[in-house]
Protein backbone atom coordinates (compact mmCIF):
# COMPACT_ATOMS: atom_id res chain seq x y z
CA UNK A 1 0.00 0.00 0.00
CA UNK A 2 1.01 3.61 -0.56
CA UNK A 3 0.11 5.64 2.51
CA UNK A 4 0.29 9.33 3.46
CA UNK A 5 0.47 10.03 7.20
CA UNK A 6 -0.88 13.33 8.57
CA UNK A 7 -0.01 13.19 12.29
CA UNK A 8 -1.25 15.25 15.21
CA UNK A 9 0.62 18.49 15.84
CA UNK A 10 0.44 18.16 19.61
CA UNK A 11 1.36 14.56 20.42
CA UNK A 12 2.90 11.35 19.15
CA UNK A 13 -0.31 9.38 18.84
CA UNK A 14 -0.85 5.67 18.85
CA UNK A 15 -1.64 5.84 15.15
CA UNK A 16 1.57 7.72 14.34
CA UNK A 17 3.59 5.08 16.13
CA UNK A 18 1.80 2.27 14.28
CA UNK A 19 2.16 4.06 10.93
CA UNK A 20 5.92 4.05 11.38
CA UNK A 21 5.74 0.28 11.70
CA UNK A 22 3.92 0.00 8.36
CA UNK A 23 7.09 1.06 6.57
CA UNK A 24 8.92 -1.81 8.30
CA UNK A 25 6.34 -4.16 6.78
CA UNK A 26 7.26 -3.00 3.30
CA UNK A 27 4.53 -0.45 2.64
CA UNK A 28 5.38 2.88 0.96
CA UNK A 29 4.80 5.43 3.72
CA UNK A 30 5.13 9.20 3.26
CA UNK A 31 4.90 11.56 6.21
CA UNK A 32 3.44 15.07 6.12
CA UNK A 33 6.20 16.86 8.04
CA UNK A 34 9.04 15.28 9.95
CA UNK A 35 8.32 11.71 11.12
CA UNK A 36 7.81 11.60 14.86
CA UNK A 37 9.67 8.31 15.15
CA UNK A 38 12.39 8.43 12.47
CA UNK A 39 14.20 5.25 11.48
CA UNK A 40 16.64 4.39 8.74
CA UNK A 41 14.00 2.30 6.96
CA UNK A 42 11.13 4.51 8.07
CA UNK A 43 8.75 6.78 6.18
CA UNK A 44 9.70 9.50 3.72
CA UNK A 45 9.23 13.07 4.97
CA UNK A 46 7.23 15.56 2.87
CA UNK A 47 8.15 19.10 3.90
CA UNK A 48 5.90 21.69 2.27
CA UNK A 49 3.19 21.61 -0.38
CA UNK A 50 5.72 21.46 -3.19
CA UNK A 51 6.79 18.02 -1.93
CA UNK A 52 3.32 16.66 -2.73
CA UNK A 53 3.83 17.05 -6.46
CA UNK A 54 4.40 13.60 -7.89
CA UNK A 55 3.40 11.88 -4.63
CA UNK A 56 0.61 9.33 -4.96
CA UNK A 57 -1.11 7.40 -2.18
CA UNK A 58 -4.06 5.04 -1.90
CA UNK A 59 -4.78 5.99 1.70
CA UNK A 60 -4.27 8.84 4.11
CA UNK A 61 -4.02 8.07 7.82
CA UNK A 62 -4.06 10.58 10.62
CA UNK A 63 -5.56 11.84 13.85
CA UNK A 64 -9.07 13.13 14.41
CA UNK A 65 -7.83 16.60 15.36
CA UNK A 66 -6.47 17.04 11.80
CA UNK A 67 -9.28 15.43 9.84
CA UNK A 68 -9.78 18.38 7.50
CA UNK A 69 -6.08 18.58 6.66
CA UNK A 70 -5.87 14.82 6.19
CA UNK A 71 -8.86 14.85 3.85
CA UNK A 72 -7.57 17.72 1.73
CA UNK A 73 -4.04 16.34 1.47
CA UNK A 74 -5.40 12.88 0.76
CA UNK A 75 -7.40 14.17 -2.18
CA UNK A 76 -4.31 16.01 -3.40
CA UNK A 77 -2.31 12.76 -3.64
CA UNK A 78 -5.17 10.72 -5.11
CA UNK A 79 -6.13 8.78 -1.97
CA UNK A 80 -9.48 7.01 -2.00
CA UNK A 81 -9.60 6.09 1.69
CA UNK A 82 -8.84 7.58 5.09
CA UNK A 83 -8.13 5.87 8.41
CA UNK A 84 -8.15 8.02 11.56
CA UNK A 85 -7.48 7.50 15.23
CA UNK A 86 -10.69 8.72 16.86
CA UNK A 87 -11.08 10.09 20.36
CA UNK A 88 -14.50 10.81 21.83
CA UNK A 89 -13.54 14.33 22.90
CA UNK A 90 -12.01 15.08 19.50
CA UNK A 91 -15.06 13.88 17.58
CA UNK A 92 -17.34 15.87 19.91
CA UNK A 93 -15.48 19.04 18.89
CA UNK A 94 -15.81 18.42 15.15
CA UNK A 95 -17.32 21.26 13.16
CA UNK A 96 -19.64 20.80 10.20
CA UNK A 97 -16.54 21.06 8.00
CA UNK A 98 -14.84 18.20 9.88
CA UNK A 99 -17.95 16.03 9.50
CA UNK A 100 -17.99 16.86 5.79
CA UNK A 101 -14.31 15.91 5.57
CA UNK A 102 -15.08 12.48 7.05
CA UNK A 103 -17.38 11.76 4.11
CA UNK A 104 -15.10 13.08 1.34
CA UNK A 105 -13.09 9.84 1.41
CA UNK A 106 -14.05 6.28 2.32
CA UNK A 107 -13.22 6.68 6.01
CA UNK A 108 -12.62 4.23 8.82
CA UNK A 109 -11.66 4.90 12.43
CA UNK A 110 -9.79 3.21 15.27
CA UNK A 111 -10.78 3.81 18.89
CA UNK A 112 -9.54 2.67 22.28
CA UNK A 113 -11.26 -0.48 23.51
CA UNK A 114 -12.57 1.26 26.63
CA UNK A 115 -14.44 3.80 24.47
CA UNK A 116 -16.38 1.19 22.52
CA UNK A 117 -19.37 1.02 24.89
CA UNK A 118 -20.22 4.72 24.62
CA UNK A 119 -18.89 5.59 21.17
CA UNK A 120 -22.13 4.90 19.27
CA UNK A 121 -24.12 7.26 21.54
CA UNK A 122 -21.52 10.02 21.64
CA UNK A 123 -20.59 9.90 17.95
CA UNK A 124 -23.91 9.14 16.17
CA UNK A 125 -22.69 10.62 12.86
CA UNK A 126 -20.12 7.82 12.43
CA UNK A 127 -21.24 4.42 11.15
CA UNK A 128 -20.11 1.87 13.76
CA UNK A 129 -19.37 -0.58 10.95
CA UNK A 130 -16.49 1.71 10.01
CA UNK A 131 -14.91 1.72 13.47
CA UNK A 132 -12.37 -0.80 14.77
CA UNK A 133 -10.66 -1.26 18.11
CA UNK A 134 -7.05 -0.91 19.14
CA UNK A 135 -5.69 -3.80 21.25
CA UNK A 136 -6.49 -3.55 24.96
CA UNK A 137 -2.85 -3.11 25.95
CA UNK A 138 -1.13 0.13 24.94
CA UNK A 139 2.39 -0.64 23.75
CA UNK A 140 5.26 1.43 25.15
CA UNK A 141 8.28 -0.35 23.66
CA UNK A 142 9.90 0.95 20.45
CA UNK A 143 7.77 0.00 17.49
CA UNK A 144 8.74 -2.99 15.38
CA UNK A 145 7.17 -4.83 12.44
CA UNK A 146 5.45 -7.36 14.69
CA UNK A 147 3.78 -4.81 16.97
CA UNK A 148 0.04 -5.56 17.54
CA UNK A 149 -0.87 -1.92 16.83
CA UNK A 150 0.85 -2.14 13.45
CA UNK A 151 -1.18 -5.27 12.66
CA UNK A 152 -4.45 -3.52 13.57
CA UNK A 153 -3.65 -0.44 11.48
CA UNK A 154 -2.56 -2.54 8.50
CA UNK A 155 -5.81 -4.52 8.59
CA UNK A 156 -7.88 -1.34 8.95
CA UNK A 157 -6.20 0.12 5.86
CA UNK A 158 -6.71 -3.07 3.85
CA UNK A 159 -10.37 -3.31 4.85
CA UNK A 160 -10.97 0.32 3.95
CA UNK A 161 -9.51 -0.20 0.47
CA UNK A 162 -11.49 -3.43 -0.04
CA UNK A 163 -14.79 -1.84 0.93
CA UNK A 164 -14.16 1.33 -1.06
CA UNK A 165 -14.10 -0.71 -4.26
CA UNK A 166 -17.83 -1.21 -3.76
CA UNK A 167 -18.05 -4.21 -6.07
CA UNK A 168 -18.96 -7.83 -5.52
CA UNK A 169 -16.36 -9.95 -3.69
CA UNK A 170 -13.45 -10.73 -5.97
CA UNK A 171 -11.53 -13.96 -6.44
CA UNK A 172 -8.10 -14.42 -4.91
CA UNK A 173 -4.99 -16.47 -5.41
CA UNK A 174 -3.76 -17.47 -1.95
CA UNK A 175 -0.06 -18.27 -2.07
CA UNK A 176 2.26 -20.06 0.30
CA UNK A 177 5.58 -18.22 0.69
CA UNK A 178 8.50 -20.62 1.25
CA UNK A 179 9.04 -23.04 -1.60
CA UNK A 180 6.32 -21.43 -3.71
CA UNK A 181 7.16 -17.74 -4.10
CA UNK A 182 10.68 -17.85 -2.67
CA UNK A 183 13.45 -20.42 -2.45
CA UNK A 184 13.02 -22.92 0.40
CA UNK A 185 15.83 -22.56 2.96
CA UNK A 186 14.27 -24.20 6.01
CA UNK A 187 13.41 -21.61 8.63
CA UNK A 188 13.96 -18.32 6.80
CA UNK A 189 15.32 -15.99 9.51
CA UNK A 190 17.34 -13.41 7.57
CA UNK A 191 15.88 -11.00 4.99
CA UNK A 192 19.05 -11.25 2.91
CA UNK A 193 18.39 -14.97 2.41
CA UNK A 194 15.07 -14.32 0.69
CA UNK A 195 15.26 -15.16 -3.02
CA UNK A 196 12.18 -14.77 -5.21
CA UNK A 197 11.91 -17.74 -7.55
CA UNK A 198 12.27 -17.21 -11.32
CA UNK A 199 9.05 -16.35 -13.13
CA UNK A 200 7.10 -15.48 -9.97
CA UNK A 201 6.77 -11.69 -10.50
CA UNK A 202 5.61 -12.09 -14.10
CA UNK A 203 3.06 -14.73 -13.09
CA UNK A 204 1.73 -12.53 -10.27
CA UNK A 205 1.37 -9.59 -12.67
CA UNK A 206 -0.70 -11.72 -15.05
CA UNK A 207 -2.98 -12.87 -12.24
CA UNK A 208 -3.50 -9.35 -10.93
CA UNK A 209 -4.22 -8.10 -14.44
CA UNK A 210 -6.95 -10.77 -14.66
CA UNK A 211 -8.58 -9.41 -11.50
CA UNK A 212 -7.26 -11.72 -8.80
CA UNK A 213 -6.25 -10.46 -5.37
CA UNK A 214 -2.87 -11.86 -4.30
CA UNK A 215 -2.73 -12.93 -0.66
CA UNK A 216 0.21 -14.65 1.02
CA UNK A 217 -0.75 -17.21 3.70
CA UNK A 218 2.18 -18.62 5.63
CA UNK A 219 2.82 -20.90 8.62
CA UNK A 220 5.73 -19.51 10.64
CA UNK A 221 6.16 -21.87 13.58
CA UNK A 222 9.73 -20.64 14.01
CA UNK A 223 8.20 -17.91 16.19
CA UNK A 224 6.63 -20.40 18.61
CA UNK A 225 9.79 -22.51 18.54
CA UNK A 226 11.89 -19.51 19.59
CA UNK A 227 13.99 -19.50 16.42
CA UNK A 228 13.18 -15.86 15.61
CA UNK A 229 10.81 -13.16 16.90
CA UNK A 230 7.48 -12.29 15.33
CA UNK A 231 8.94 -8.97 14.18
CA UNK A 232 11.50 -10.81 12.04
CA UNK A 233 8.73 -12.60 10.14
CA UNK A 234 7.19 -9.26 9.14
CA UNK A 235 10.56 -7.73 8.32
CA UNK A 236 11.14 -10.59 5.88
CA UNK A 237 7.62 -10.19 4.51
CA UNK A 238 8.41 -6.49 4.04
CA UNK A 239 11.49 -7.49 2.07
CA UNK A 240 9.24 -9.66 -0.10
CA UNK A 241 6.77 -6.79 -0.60
CA UNK A 242 9.52 -4.44 -1.73
CA UNK A 243 11.09 -7.06 -3.98
CA UNK A 244 7.81 -7.77 -5.75
CA UNK A 245 6.94 -4.06 -5.95
CA UNK A 246 10.16 -3.47 -7.89
CA UNK A 247 8.65 -5.83 -10.48
CA UNK A 248 5.28 -4.08 -10.54
CA UNK A 249 3.43 -6.36 -8.11
CA UNK A 250 1.61 -5.08 -5.00
CA UNK A 251 0.44 -7.77 -2.59
CA UNK A 252 -3.14 -7.37 -1.36
CA UNK A 253 -2.49 -8.97 2.00
CA UNK A 254 -0.17 -11.12 4.09
CA UNK A 255 -1.52 -13.46 6.76
CA UNK A 256 0.76 -15.36 9.12
CA UNK A 257 0.26 -18.11 11.70
CA UNK A 258 3.06 -17.91 14.32
CA UNK A 259 1.94 -21.00 16.27
CA UNK A 260 3.43 -24.46 16.62
CA UNK A 261 1.49 -27.56 15.46
CA UNK A 262 0.83 -28.63 19.04
CA UNK A 263 -0.89 -25.31 19.79
CA UNK A 264 -3.91 -26.55 17.81
CA UNK A 265 -4.79 -23.00 16.74
CA UNK A 266 -7.49 -22.31 14.10
CA UNK A 267 -5.09 -20.44 11.79
CA UNK A 268 -2.29 -22.92 11.12
CA UNK A 269 -2.60 -24.66 7.77
CA UNK A 270 -4.11 -27.23 7.03
CA UNK A 271 -6.90 -25.45 8.90
CA UNK A 272 -8.57 -22.72 6.82
CA UNK A 273 -8.43 -19.89 9.38
CA UNK A 274 -5.96 -17.66 7.53
CA UNK A 275 -7.97 -17.83 4.32
CA UNK A 276 -11.27 -17.21 6.07
CA UNK A 277 -9.89 -14.20 7.92
CA UNK A 278 -8.47 -12.76 4.69
CA UNK A 279 -11.78 -13.33 2.94
CA UNK A 280 -13.63 -11.35 5.60
CA UNK A 281 -11.08 -8.52 5.70
CA UNK A 282 -10.59 -8.16 1.95
CA UNK A 283 -14.07 -9.16 0.71
CA UNK A 284 -12.94 -12.17 -1.31
CA UNK A 285 -15.01 -14.80 -3.08
CA UNK A 286 -13.60 -18.07 -1.74
CA UNK A 287 -15.64 -20.20 -4.14
CA UNK A 288 -13.89 -18.54 -7.09
CA UNK A 289 -10.44 -18.59 -5.52
CA UNK A 290 -7.48 -20.97 -5.47
CA UNK A 291 -4.53 -21.69 -3.21
CA UNK A 292 -1.07 -22.53 -4.51
CA UNK A 293 1.57 -24.20 -2.37
CA UNK A 294 4.28 -26.84 -2.20
CA UNK A 295 2.69 -28.93 0.59
CA UNK A 296 -0.51 -30.90 1.08
CA UNK A 297 -1.41 -28.65 4.01
CA UNK A 298 -1.80 -25.75 1.58
CA UNK A 299 -4.25 -27.69 -0.58
CA UNK A 300 -6.17 -28.92 2.48
CA UNK A 301 -6.44 -25.38 3.87
CA UNK A 302 -7.88 -24.20 0.56
CA UNK A 303 -10.38 -27.04 0.38
CA UNK A 304 -11.43 -26.35 3.96
CA UNK A 305 -12.17 -22.75 3.00
CA UNK A 306 -13.96 -23.70 -0.24
CA UNK A 307 -11.21 -22.89 -2.76
CA UNK A 308 -9.45 -25.03 -5.30
CA UNK A 309 -5.89 -26.18 -4.63
CA UNK A 310 -2.74 -26.45 -6.74
CA UNK A 311 0.44 -28.25 -5.66
CA UNK A 312 3.68 -26.97 -7.20
CA UNK A 313 6.76 -29.15 -7.54
CA UNK A 314 9.12 -26.45 -6.25
CA UNK A 315 10.19 -26.48 -2.59
CA UNK A 316 8.92 -29.68 -0.96
CA UNK A 317 6.41 -30.23 -3.76
CA UNK A 318 8.03 -33.22 -5.50
CA UNK A 319 8.23 -35.21 -2.27
CA UNK A 320 4.68 -34.21 -1.39
CA UNK A 321 3.44 -35.26 -4.82
CA UNK A 322 4.57 -38.82 -4.26
CA UNK A 323 2.71 -38.91 -0.94
CA UNK A 324 -0.64 -37.54 -2.05
CA UNK A 325 -1.03 -38.37 -5.75
CA UNK A 326 -2.99 -41.54 -4.95
CA UNK A 327 -5.19 -40.05 -2.23
CA UNK A 328 -8.84 -39.15 -2.60
CA UNK A 329 -9.13 -37.00 0.52
CA UNK A 330 -8.83 -33.24 1.10
CA UNK A 331 -5.12 -33.34 0.27
CA UNK A 332 -5.65 -34.16 -3.40
CA UNK A 333 -5.17 -31.00 -5.51
CA UNK A 334 -7.11 -29.99 -8.59
CA UNK A 335 -3.78 -29.61 -10.41
CA UNK A 336 -0.07 -30.34 -9.95
CA UNK A 337 2.24 -27.90 -11.72
CA UNK A 338 6.00 -27.62 -12.10
CA UNK A 339 6.21 -24.11 -10.64
CA UNK A 340 4.21 -20.99 -9.85
CA UNK A 341 4.31 -19.76 -13.44
CA UNK A 342 2.69 -23.00 -14.62
CA UNK A 343 0.13 -22.71 -11.81
CA UNK A 344 -0.78 -19.22 -13.05
CA UNK A 345 -1.27 -20.66 -16.54
CA UNK A 346 -3.68 -23.26 -15.13
CA UNK A 347 -5.64 -20.68 -13.13
CA UNK A 348 -6.06 -18.33 -16.08
CA UNK A 349 -7.07 -21.17 -18.40
CA UNK A 350 -9.60 -22.48 -15.88
CA UNK A 351 -11.37 -19.08 -15.69
CA UNK A 352 -11.89 -19.42 -11.94
CA UNK A 353 -12.80 -15.74 -11.71
CA UNK A 354 -16.03 -16.39 -13.64
CA UNK A 355 -19.29 -17.44 -11.95
CA UNK A 356 -20.09 -21.16 -12.34
CA UNK A 357 -22.92 -20.54 -14.82
CA UNK A 358 -20.70 -18.64 -17.26
CA UNK A 359 -17.45 -20.58 -16.86
CA UNK A 360 -16.18 -22.20 -20.03
CA UNK A 361 -16.41 -25.96 -20.32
Amino acid sequence: MRILVVPSRVRVSRLARAATGLSLRGHEVSWWGTPALPRESGPRALLGLHALWGTRAELVVGDADRIATASLLGRQVGARCMVLELGLDQVARWTWFDRWAWHTLHSHGLIAAEAAATFRDRAPSIDPERVGLWPDEVATAPVDAGDPDVEILERACERSLARQRGRAPRPAVFVDRDGTLVREVGYLANPTDLEILPGVPEALRRLQAAGYAIVVVSNQSGVARGLFPRARVYEIMGHLRRGLRSHGVELDGIYVCPHAPEDECPCRKPKPGLLERASEDLELALGRSVIVGDKWIDVAAGHGAGTRGILVRSGYGRDQEREIVATLDERRPEAICDDFGAAADWILAAELDQPEATRAG
